[in-house]
Parts: structure tokens; sequence; C-alpha cells
């Protein structure tokens, strides 16, 4: 059931010295919740309330609705679903000393506890260990019996312990990095935490004296990534990318660390979720709106599969593109969910996952749609007329993974059909790193032929337009780079590409002081570039702004587009608007009467964008 919402005429909209008159009202439409999987983030065995059989409890996160913990009964499947009165996910879970399942959150960086004894209390919020952090990543539980967490903004250690009832801010584990973003606790007592991601670094916690150290060796050079891991019996293992300092080649290994000293571990003793009578949960699969768990054991050749339930309240839609046969496609973030909406049907289909956080563009390409998701911008290529959903590396796939766009690519903002149908991918960089690259694909060999590193230096490339009549890539930068990175530019900037020369002719502060140039378009010989509330018309004959105008809110990333119409239409926080791009007129053509999360797609049905968990349309 789609709800419909009639738009009455709207006089004038005022924003600084600018009125906007809407065109003649149309008809906003929601299209309903097209996927609702929930998102694991974490698992556990913990105790019933009882405390005599053993229950399966598994942390889900809504990034668009609540955090709740599925408690699951191995035996019939029978669940039973708690929400969380604050914050939408959190990546960590724990089972503490007290038997108490402990879940740290992002958001606002809380600790929540729910009590097997007293399922009918629900989760409840301890509180927050550091006023400064806004995630807990992990949570781990050290020989003393306190609950030890990793954080961001600060790469702080926080603790609590739950036999005094009292939480610690152990304060920074770097001075410089923003991310603590693994640990784990060894039978030597202490703890210790994997920081980055611009200087990574394994730090060494020690309760007893309360102060923190590295433990990379001097002598290794370029450590470029940590990662902890927690093992079995208290052991615990780093995997280390460093230069060794006796081949000098670039190495990944894994190390156990103990006693803050690192030696090669030849193998890693892993620890199983396992229930009291010996079975052991082999795997767990989640779908939308259900699961399975698999259990292996008492003997070895002993499987069960338990199917079980839960509520999902609907996945947060964080891209919207047009398609194929006329289709309007979609993506949702953690989990990455790809969905399909038919206008003509009137129906939504929600086709299937891929292993990665989020779609950040997508581009219909002869009847087939190329999908380009982080981390890492892996390019991947789906056929509606092909086989059911089955993504993978294989002739056979469908979706079609082709692997990651290359050096400097994490998350491809921006997509476009170049000269020749190549199709030109800007990206931001990887974690740690400042400045992104442009990526060229070639669409009958499915690889990248020619990639850019620092085409603007030491910042992201985040929208890009073609204009044929000057033959130039036109590309707009944010100042900022991959996460855990501070920018070093004061300033985004406004370029051109020529695909000829294979260099950049031109760049500029076309805003001066903008953090980022969010959407651009290219028709009838200009460039039409949106940043913050302002739509810039600029000529690449004279290199130069020849109009600008105001919009009626700020402008949602990568959401103008060209009309069969002839005119241009745009989404921004005030709902949609249109631009002659003969006279430079802007018009609010609609006030959205819900918030504008993302988009953008258009066709002769409409304009659909996201809003939250819901897909909508703007009906003409």
């Amino acid at each position: 059931m789609t709800r419909t919402v009639l738009l009455a005429s709207i006089a004038a909209v005022c924003l600084g010295v600018a009125t906007f008159d809407p065109a003649p009202a149309g008809q906003f439409e929601d299209l309903g919740i097209p996927v609702k999987r929930a998102g694991l983030m974490g698992k556990v065995i913990g105790p019933d309330k009882t405390g005599q059989r053993d229950l399966v409890y598994l942390n889900f996160m809504q990034n668009a609705g609540r955090l709740f913990l599925l408690v699951v009964d191995p035996e019939s499947g029978k669940s039973q679903q708690y929400y969380s009165p604050q914050d939408s996910g959190g990546w960590a879970t724990v089972l503490g000393p007290d038997r108490k399942v402990y879940i740290g959150t992002f958001g606002q960086g809380l600790l929540l506890r729910f009590d097997p004894a007293r399922p009918e209390a629900g989760i409840q919020v301890v509180g927050r260990p550091a006023k400064s952090e806004t995630y807990i990543w992990q949570l781990v539980v050290g020989k003393d019996g306190r609950l030890y967490g990793c954080t961001y903004p600060q790469a702080k250690l926080v603790a609590y312990d739950p036999a005094a009832d009292r939480m610690e801010d152990l304060g920074r584990m770097s001075p410089t990095e923003m991310y603590a973003r693994s640990l784990a606790a060894g039978a030597d007592g202490r703890v210790y935490v994997g920081v980055g991601f611009v200087k990574d670094d394994l730090v060494m916690y020690d309760p007893a004296t309360r102060e923190h150290r590295s433990i990379i060796p001097k002598d290794w050079a370029e450590v470029t990534g940590v990662h902890v891991e927690q093992g079995a019996r208290g052991k615990v293992y780093a995997q280390i990318s460093h230069r060794d300092p006796k081949s000098g080649r670039a190495v990944s290994r894994w190390y156990e660390a103990s006693e803050g000293k690192l030696a090669p571990a030849e193998h890693r003793d892993t620890p199983v979720p396992q229930l009291r009578d010996g079975r052991v949960l082999a795997d767990l699969e989640v779908g939308s709106e259900k699961g399975r768990l698999v259990l292996r054991g008492p003997a070895p050749q002993e499987i069960r599969r338990v199917d079980f339930q839960y509520r999902g309240e609907g996945c947060g839609i964080f891209v919207v593109g047009t398609g194929p046969q006329g289709c309007i496609y979609g993506s949702t973030a953690m989990p990455l969910e790809v969905f399909r909406y038919d206008p003509r049907a009137g129906k939504s289909e929600h086709l299937g996952n891929m292993p990665g956080g989020e779609v950040y563009s997508m581009l219909e390409y002869e009847g087939k749609l190329y999908l380009c998701y982080y981390g890492g911008s892996v390019m991947n290529l789906y056929d509606p007329k092909g086989p059911a959903w089955n993504w993978g590396d294989s002739p056979g796939s469908n979706p079609r993974t082709f692997g990651p766009l290359g050096d400097g690519h994490l998350r491809p903002r921006a997509m476009i059909f170049g000269p020749d149908r190549r199709i030109y991918i800007g990206s931001i960089p990887p974690y740690g790193q400042l400045g992104g690259a442009m990526a060229v694909w070639d669409p009958r060999q499915n690889r990248v032929v020619e990639n850019y590193r620092h085409l603007v230096r030491n910042q992201s490339i985040v929208s890009l337009a073609y204009e044929p009549q000057s033959g130039l890539i036109f590309g707009g930068s944010g100042n900022y780079g991959g996460g855990g990175t501070t920018p070093s530019e004061t300033q985004a900037v406004f370029f051109a590409f020529d695909p000829r020369s294979k260099t950049k002719v031109f760049e500029t502060a076309l805003v001066p002081g903008a953090q980022t140039y969010p959407a651009m378009l290219a028709t009838g010989g200009h460039v039409f570039v949106a940043v913050g509330s302002t739509l810039y018309e600029f000529d690449p004959s004279t290199r130069s702004v020849v109009r600008k105008a105001d919009l009626p809110g700020a402008q949602v990333e990568i959401a103008i587009g060209l009309h069969t119409d002839g005119q241009l239409y745009g989404l921004c926080s005030a709902g949609i608007y249109t631009v002659n791009p003969t006279t430079g007129a802007v018009k609010l053509l609609a006030k959205s009467p819900v918030p504008v999360t993302c988009g953008f797609a258009m066709n002769d049905t409409g304009i659909y964008f996201g809003s939250g968990v819901h897909l909508w349309r703007y009906t003409w």
C-alpha cells in the first residue's frame, strides 16, 4: 500500500534574499520499505533465564531504526527481540564475567547491558564511558574481570568493572590517531589495541601500571596495517603489514603477542562459539527477517539447522539510480542490499546482497547495470535478463564482480560516461590516506584502463560531468581524505581533465572556502555546478562563471539531472527544484513532506529518492 501526499500550492519559499515560486503541484508517494533485512554485528552464546540452558544472542543494527538483540533458542528456533532505548547499532558484543550480554554502540558510544536472568528488563544503558567518543568498536573481557573497549574518534581505551559497576576512560592509546579499531585481552593480563589509520600501531596497555606503549619493533619500517584478534585461552594474535628489516620486502604476517613482545605465529588457535553440551555454532545465515543457525556436534558429522525469524524496521537507503528496463535501483547500507522498483508493476523487489558496505554509484550500460561499492571501490555488473541474483567472480555469476578499481579508491562517489562510452569513476581514498583517484573503465574489456591518483593532490574526487563540446571531463573535489585523516587543504577545487592528452588542464577554487562540490551536470556547452545552496553555471570556452543562482536548500550529493523536457532537476534539503538551462532561472518544484536523505533517479514516471528506510517518488 502506498501513501500519497497531495501538495497544496505554496506561495513562496524564502531563503535569504531569494524567493522561489513552485510550479503547479504534483504528488509525492511513499513507495514503502524496499529492504527489511537488519545487519548482524555480533553473536555470543549465553545462559537462559534459569541459567540451565544455552541461548544464542544476536546483535543487529538498523541504521535507520533501532538496535536490537535477538535471543534464539538453538533447539526450537523460537526467538525474542529486545530493542535498545538508544542508538541504532553497535559493533561490539561480548558475554561478561557476570554472564550478562554487553554491547558497545556507535552514535553515542554507549555501553549497553542485557541480563538473561531478567529478560523482562530488556536492554539497559550502562552509560557512556568516554564523553568524547562516539564509537565503541570492540569489547573484550580482561584477566582482571573488567570489560575493555576501543573507541573512535580519539583512539581511546575504556573500561567497565561489572563487580563495582564503574566505568572508566583510560585515555588515548595514540596522541595522533582517531581509530582504536581492534583489541584483545591476553592471558598475561595486558590488553592489546590496534590503532590507525595514518600511523598504524600495536599498543599494549597494562592494567597493573596503567601505562601503555607501542610494541612494534623500532626497526620495522612502513607499518601500513595492524589488526588484533582474540585467540582461544587468552592468546592474542596480530596481523601486521610492514617492511621486513632483513629482506626489505613488504610483508603481512600473523604474530602472537605476549608479555609485550611479538613472535611469529605458525597457526592461530581461534575460539569458536560453543554450547555447554559440546555443540559448535558452525555457521549463521541471515536474510530478510529470517535466519538459520547451523550447529555441529557433538560428533563431527552431526549437523543441525535451526531456522529463526525477526522483525526488521527497514534498512536505510544509501543511493538510488536509474537502471535497465525503466526500473529504479537502489542500495542500502550495512548491510549492502540491492533492490529494484518497477514503475509499471508498481512494486519493489529485494534482489540480493553483495559483500560490501553500500553501493556508492551505479550506471546503466546496454541493458545492464554497473554497481560500484565500498570498500575498495569494487566494480560489479548486473544483468536483469540473466540468471537469478548470485554475486560472484565467475562468468556465470550475476552480478559478476571484477574486483577493486585500484590505487586511491575506497568510496566510489561519482560515475559517468565519457568519450567513447568509457566510464569515469571518482573516489574517496582509503583509510589513513589523502588524495583520491579517478579511474577509467572500459566496458568492452571490463577492466580499468587508466587510473589517476592525486589528480587533485590530497583531495577526494566526489563529482564528475562530461562536456562534449569541449571534450573535457569536469570534476569537483572534497578537501578531505580517507577515514582517520585530517584535511591538509583548506578548500575544495573545480577542475577539468582532457581525456585526449590524459592531463588535468584546469583547476580553480570556483567557490572560495567550499569544502566539497557535491553535484554537477553538463548540458548546452556549459557545466552546472551545485555547491552548498548555490548553483554556478560555468562556460568552458571562457573558463569562467557566467551565472549563479540561489537554490531553495542545500544540494544533495550526486542528485542533479537533465530530463527529456530539456529542464534540469535536482534534489536539495527543501525538496525538488528545477532549472531552466537557457535563462538560469531556479524554481522550487515541490517541497518534500519528508527529509531527503539520498538520491537520485529520474525518468518519465517521476523523481525518486530515499528518505531513511523509505523509497519515495515525486510524480510529475
